[in-house]
């Protein structure tokens, strides 16, 4: 479309598009950084974009109604009570869904790092996507707090949740995704395991297991 001077029309006037090597991308010499659909190492390597991509994607994914859906059905299938303070339930006070072992931000770690060693790009799409399934596999640990409880959580590293009491399949999804795990995450991991494993009265529960092939996936043991 062109208007009257012959000056062809751009809607979006301080917006320029292009593709790079088959990456559709937009720039603006407003803005310091361009915008590319696909996500690759490049195009993450400041610490604070990566970031930004990663807090993104866990505010949309908290806000779809995957999410809310998800919670209603684990309300349903009787985990409508706090696992802190086992009296109090959903009737009672506001329980939250509470990632254990690792965030919400943790995993969608996990998945960028793992599709750019494995594809070489990740989009948001695709990492929301991977969110929604694992959820609704039951391959992400969880666990259910009344607010209060969560807030505690979050704001005393000496608050510990054992293993028995975390709702999925958390290993599985760890295993899966095995290629994503950074050191930093790997560290995490490890310690939470050496917590549950010197905690534990019997059986560990595959936790040794577990916790030699981290070493092996993260390069730690080498």
């Amino acid at each position: 479309m062109e208007i009257s001077n012959g000056i062809p029309y751009n809607p979006m006037p301080c917006i320029d598009t292009f593709e790079e090597n088959g990456n559709p991308c937009i720039e603006s010499p407003r803005s310091e950084y361009c915008i590319c659909f696909y996500q690759t190492r490049e195009t993450l390597c400041d610490p604070e974009v990566y970031k930004a991509f990663l807090k993104n994607i866990e505010y949309r994914f908290r806000h779809s109604s995957t999410y809310t859906n998800y919670k209603k059905m684990l309300y349903e299938i009787g985990l409508n009570r706090c696992q802190a303070l086992g009296l109090i339930t959903s009737e009672m006070a506001s329980i939250e869904m509470h990632h254990a072992i690792l965030t919400l931000f943790d995993i969608a770690m996990i998945i960028t790092e793992h599709m750019l060693n494995t594809v070489g790009y990740v989009t948001t799409f695709d990492v929301i996507e991977i969110l929604k399934e694992e959820h609704k596999s039951h391959n992400v640990g969880l666990v259910m707090l009344t607010k209060t409880a969560h807030q505690l959580y979050h704001n005393n590293k000496s608050f510990y949740i054992h293993p028995n009491m975390v709702f999925g399949n958390w290993k599985k999804l760890i295993e899966k995704y095995k290629d994503g795990l950074t050191q930093d995450i790997a560290f995490k991991l490890l310690y939470y395991l050496k917590q549950s494993i010197d905690k534990s009265e019997t059986d560990d529960n595959g936790l040794l297991d577990l916790r030699d092939k981290i070493k092996s996936w993260s390069g730690l043991g080498e």
